[in-house]
């Protein structure tokens, strides 16, 4: 879920948008093979208003030209989109799904009017979700592709949870009916327009949005044929543990750390880590390598104005070790030496927005805490302050994991063909990096011998949570592959390539600084990076250049 301390409900897309430099978006369009269309596109797009679906209602089919801005639609947070150089002619439709009373999944299905290649794109959403994708929806015309997205059944910000209050139907529409039912109804009227059925589905999500592919994968393995989850809050239960670990940890008097001090822990992190993978080159390679010793930062030690004292130290530290019960047993994955922690290009990237306290004295995991222990849990529960370890957790799994925690038994997914890449940047301070490794673990243990060939992980150096950071965070992993992204380059487009040609990704080539996402000009000059499929890393070769992908080979 794409925590960032926010309060206008915008999604990664939007807020790619907002950071970009407010010029036009610089890929050119897709140019996609030619497909057979309807005689009368816009005839054919009126007339899905019409068209009887079951539990769907179309509130409207029309013909969105070139080049007009696109006007948000339902009141929800979105704000819309601004025209978009390269955005085609498209179908779009706007409808509603009401699976059972107190349900209502806002939805949207956006189809090019000429030139379709075939391809079926779902996007997913981060946080608590409340809002359609309009920049996911935006490029995926743009490249060509029909998409989908969806609201998840209810409106507002991505740091909302007071629509789940009393509305359990609400949390099943977030946790796993809203995406599904929303992808049968667009590959229906996808059908409609076309006259035929997608050749291949991709959904590509992160944080939430990667949750959200994982549980299309094991429950509904027949709606998508590629997914890329990034950054995945496989469990949701799990990762409620991890932040709630952060805020006891600060709980104690004059144990809360300081926003400011982030630049301090980042650069001893770098000072004792950077080299342990032998190549020193600002990343730390693989956090979990580095027996990173905490009291360097302390007062008394550290000559910095931006010391730690005693009781910031000792929550340093239990931020670390994640949480655990009174016998010391671990119960999820904690956060990591990262090496990245300060937020590049901005704070809602790193530590300031998630772990730290803000102005208001609150950090972005309390606050999304609250809400998942005061709203979505249906009964009167503990806050985040009062959590205890021993008995909550059991609780907690009760409550909600049945329609939050994705399952990972992905046998009936792998078993018709399915691909999954994971992936997930080494300093994520939202969503713990080894909770990946361990659903990868577990998916591996649990759908048999075809998880081996149809799953890949990637593991990226320095970038925090879906991007930003100090590592490669740019290598596609948010929209579908432009007219010219390669699937050396792109993530989703190396997706396509292995189910539609079975050539699984052994590496791809990212690109450090902030840039080419959604459309974004990439930095200058571009420097690289290769990332290798995990357990591999990239190793330096003697005297290359450090900022070309070609000087790396994986070991």
């Amino acid at each position: 879920m794409t925590f960032f301390r926010i309060t206008t409900g915008t999604s990664v897309a939007a807020l790619l948008c907002a950071l970009s430099s407010g010029g036009p978006l610089s890929s050119s369009a897709q140019a996609a093979p030619a497909r057979p269309m309807p005689a009368m596109a816009a005839d054919a797009c009126a007339k899905l208003a019409g068209r009887k679906l079951d539990m769907v209602k179309i509130i409207s089919a029309r013909t969105q030209p070139a080049g007009v801005p696109i006007e948000a639609s339902g009141g929800g947070a979105a704000a819309g989109m601004p025209a978009v150089p390269g955005v085609p002619q498209f179908c779009r439709v706007i409808g509603q799904i009401i699976p059972e009373a107190g349900s209502s999944i806002g939805f949207e299905v956006w189809m090019p009017s000429q030139g379709w290649d075939g391809r079926f794109h779902g996007a997913g959403m981060g946080g608590f979700a409340g809002s359609i994708d309009y920049m996911a929806l935006t490029m995926a015309v743009k490249a060509g592709e029909a998409g989908v997205a969806t609201d998840t059944g209810h409106q507002g910000t991505m740091m909302d949870t007071a629509w789940a209050k009393g509305s359990p139907q609400r949390v099943r529409d977030y946790g796993w009916r809203g995406v599904h039912q929303s992808t049968v109804a667009a590959k229906k009227l996808v059908k409609a327009f076309y006259g035929s059925g997608p050749k291949h589905s991709y959904f590509v999500g992160c944080s939430g949005g990667g949750r959200q592919g994982l549980m299309e994968a094991a429950r509904f393995p027949e709606d998508y044929d590629g997914i890329v989850a990034g950054a995945p809050a496989a469990r949701w239960t799990d990762l409620a543990f991890a932040m709630i670990n952060t805020v006891k940890a600060q709980s104690a008097p004059g144990a809360a750390i300081r926003p400011e001090q982030a630049k301090l822990i980042q650069s001893e992190v770098l000072a004792q880590c950077d080299a342990a993978d032998g190549q020193p080159d600002g990343l730390v390679d693989d956090p979990r390598q580095c027996r990173f010793d905490v009291s360097k930062l302390a007062c008394g030690t550290s000559p910095s104005a931006q010391c730690l004292a005693s009781p910031q130290i000792d929550a340093l530290k239990q931020i670390y070790a994640g949480p655990r019960d009174a016998a010391g047993h671990p119960l999820a994955a904690g956060y990591l030496p990262g090496g990245s922690e300060v937020g590049f290009p901005v704070p809602v990237f790193g530590w300031e927005s998630y772990i730290l306290n803000g102005p208001d004295g609150r950090s972005g995991n309390q606050k999304h805490m609250a809400g998942l222990l005061g709203d979505l849990v249906q009964r009167p529960f503990a806050t985040p302050e009062t959590f205890d370890f021993n008995t909550d957790p059991a609780r907690l799994r009760a409550a909600l994991s049945g329609d939050l925690d994705t399952p990972p038994n992905l046998r009936r997914y792998f078993a018709r063909g399915g691909k999954l890449i994971l992936w997930h940047g080494w300093a994520d301070a939202a969503i713990p990096p080894e909770a990946t490794i361990q659903y990868r673990d577990a998916v591996l243990r649990e759908s048999g011998a075809a998880a081996k060939d149809s799953m890949s992980l990637f593991m990226v150096p320095g970038v925090q949570h879906c991007m930003g950071g100090t590592g490669a965070g740019s290598f596609g992993q948010l929209h579908p592959p432009q007219a010219d992204d390669t699937p050396q380059r792109h993530i989703v487009a190396a997706l396509q390539q292995w189910v539609e040609k079975g050539a699984a990704p052994q590496a791809l080539v990212g690109s450090r600084g902030f840039g080419g996402l959604m459309g974004m000009p990439l930095s200058k000059p571009d420097r690289q990076r290769l990332l290798c499929a995990f357990p591999k890393r990239s190793v330096l070769q003697p005297g290359g250049d450090p900022d070309q992908a070609a000087s790396y080979v994986c070991r």
